[in-house]
């Protein structure tokens, strides 16, 4: 061989040997991976299998996880094992397992996993009470905000509620043109669930809609909640689960291949924290000055136990409260499509309503009315529609026993509130709409509802969302008569054929209806003389 030939051969041979390597060192990968996979299967648990590397991840893809999970919980039983990527996670779909299990072995349940996008990039140095794991910290910030929540606390937040329920209303009557057009009713219902957010958070609101896009601090604070939703998306960020993907990020990065800028997720930590600190620092002063609205974190910084909060656990509270408005949102959507559609429900609201003597009170009553109906259909709305339809998810803290299987400490667990809101065993034909099932007469009206978790680490602003939910489905069928978009069918109400694609969260795909005020031109007087 000449030296010329040799010149020209050898970069091939050593590109060839690399390519053969590399070949190689990925399929010795595969293997070793799915060693690790197949060791850590829990004994005696049931459940699929799925595929290679992937494991149950893209299984039923056109399907949300919740009602796979429901539907395979007939094969597996209540209590089974799925793989997604390389984590094992169990999953929970009656209610006679979820409180086996979430009660009867509740501090063995109470801890919360820690996910690579979430944790280890989005919420690096601060996590909410929500997803934090379970410490000496997370048990203090939990103990100061269930007293900023408490029944007591919540009285003194009613005032806030019947506001914002107030200004609802009045963003529909703005834009309805007295009922002659169908409305977007999307940027109403954002003020109002970031108004609940701010203002029983911070003591601070959203002044109008046109705020939403014009005030730069409101615009920081909707998208980046928006992104936080996403990187929280507990069946999307794939890299939690397949380990492979982390290394391709910064070769993606490299290429340009990114859809999203370098570092995107720390980013929006970054200014998730920003933001709740200035909003928090503004608080501080206020309170120092006696100058503040009642409110959660200004209720735990008057603690005196908040004394031994650090500023990154103190934001930790913050947080939790903001990511409120990510459920609220979709709920009050539903709400409004669904009373469009069912005038039957609409119109027995409004008869209980009436017959309770409430269209005669100013609405700075509303809170603290007791229209029973009303609370039925607005627990019914959060178990149908079950916006969070897998719960936050948890980790167990040390092992657990279910029926021959133990289940290692921190595993990850899924409550499928999806499934277990839809158990025959709790609720009887539970794919029918029906608050009746919620009345005090009713066979089973103190029956629990999963849409915020269930034991020891369930929301811990579930007594003070539900009353947000009742104040303003209480305002709104009071004082308008709403009727669905032309042409729109009752699909629109299907909680799954409705969905706006398989997110997180369990949004509408429908977003127009068309409200008529029920007085004309007096409900705009009222709105005005909350008092009177």
């Amino acid at each position: 061989m000449s030296a010329l030939e040799a010149l020209v051969l050898y970069p091939l041979w050593l590109l060839k040997y690399g390519i053969s390597l590399s070949v190689v060192g990925f399929l010795l990968y595969l293997i070793q991976n799915e060693v690790t996979r197949y060791r850590s299967r829990i004994k005696n648990l049931p459940g699929p299998r799925g595929w290679p590397v992937v494991g149950n991840l893209f299984q039923e893809r056109d399907v949300i996880p919740g009602e796979t999970y429901r539907k395979w919980s007939f094969k597996y039983g209540p209590v089974f094992q799925v793989q997604l990527g390389n984590t094992t996670a169990v999953v929970i779909n009656s209610t006679r397992a979820a409180k086996q299990l979430f009660l009867g072995q509740s501090h063995a349940m109470n801890s919360r996993p820690t996910f690579y996008v979430f944790h280890k990039k989005v919420s690096k140095t601060v996590t909410s009470i929500g997803t934090s794991p379970w410490d000496d910290s997370c048990k203090r910030r939990r103990k100061l905000a269930a007293g900023a929540l408490n029944r007591t606390r919540v009285e003194a937040y009613r005032p806030i509620l019947n506001l914002e329920a107030r200004e609802f209303l009045k963003d529909i009557l703005s834009a309805c043109r007295d009922g002659a057009i169908e409305i977007d009713f999307r940027p109403a219902i954002k003020r109002f669930s970031l108004n609940l957010s701010l203002t029983l958070n911070y003591g601070t609101r959203v002044s109008s809609v046109k705020s939403l896009t014009d005030d730069p601090l409101l615009s920081e604070v909707i998208y980046v909640e928006g992104e936080i939703s996403k990187f929280r998306d507990t069946g999307k960020n794939y890299a939690n689960y397949i380990p492979l993907l982390r290394y391709w990020e910064p070769v993606a990065e490299f290429l340009g291949l990114n859809a999203q800028p370098k570092n995107h997720a720390g980013n929006i930590g970054r200014r998730r924290l920003e933001y709740n600190n200035n909003l928090l620092e503004k608080l501080r002063e206020e309170v120092k000055r006696g100058e503040d609205k009642p409110c959660i974190q200004g209720a735990v910084l008057r603690d005196p136990e908040s004394a031994t909060l650090t500023r990154e656990e103190l934001i930790s509270v913050s947080l939790s409260m903001m990511a409120g408005a990510d459920s609220n949102q979709p709920t009050l959507s539903w709400a409004c499509l669904l009373l469009a559609h069912r005038p039957d429900i609409q119109e027995k609201a409004y008869s209980a309503i009436k017959e309770a003597g409430v269209l005669g009170l100013p609405s700075n009553a509303y809170s603290s009315t007791n229209v029973d109906y009303i609370d039925a259909l607005t627990k019914e709305i959060s178990r149908y529609f079950v916006v969070l339809k897998l719960a936050l998810p948890k980790a167990t803290y040390t092992d657990v026993a279910w029926e021959g299987a133990t289940i290692p400490a921190n595993t990850l667990v899924f409550l499928n509130s999806w499934a277990c809101n839809r158990d025959p065993e709790l609720f009887a034909e539970p794919d029918t709409f029906a608050p009746e099932r919620w009345l005090p007469k009713s066979n089973n009206p103190h029956a629990h509802q999963f849409a915020f978790g269930i034991g020891g680490r369930m929301c811990v602003a579930s007594h003070l969302a539900h009353n947000a939910l009742y104040t303003v489905f209480l305002h709104l069928i009071a004082h308008f008569h709403i009727l669905p978009a032309e042409g729109e069918t009752a699909e629109a109400i299907d909680p799954l054929k409705g969905l706006k694609g398989m997110t997180f969260v369990g949004t509408p795909r429908g977003w127009r209806t068309r409200f008529v005020p029920r007085e004309g031109e007096k409900l705009a007087t009222w709105l005005e003389n909350p008092d009177g």
